[in-house]
């Protein structure tokens, strides 16, 4: 059976997906035993569903600052950005 993840968790959950933590920070974190994460990391899990959530807003975040940068001519934002791309495909 699945924990239920309260709506404070959530945000938690999000950022960690964000930030790459691992499962032994993130039950630290949260407080929950490691072994509650390594069932949540299961591809069919909600809490697996958050975290990747939060791996792809940090990527668009990042993305978007350097195609802000790279738009008001910073060439090196502009590579990096292109290498990103390059590395997504």
């Amino acid at each position: 059976m699945e924990r239920n993840i309260e709506e404070k968790e959530t945000e938690l959950i999000i950022n960690f997906g964000g930030l790459k933590y691992k499962n032994k920070q993130m039950a630290e974190v949260l407080g929950w035993p490691l072994s509650e994460i390594e069932k949540g990391m299961q591809k069919e899990q909600k809490f697996y569903a958050l975290y990747n959530q939060g791996k792809t807003r940090a990527a668009y975040v990042i993305d978007m600052k350097l195609f802000e940068m790279a738009q008001s001519g910073d060439l090196r934002a502009l590579a990096k950005l292109e290498d990103r791309q390059k590395k997504k495909k």
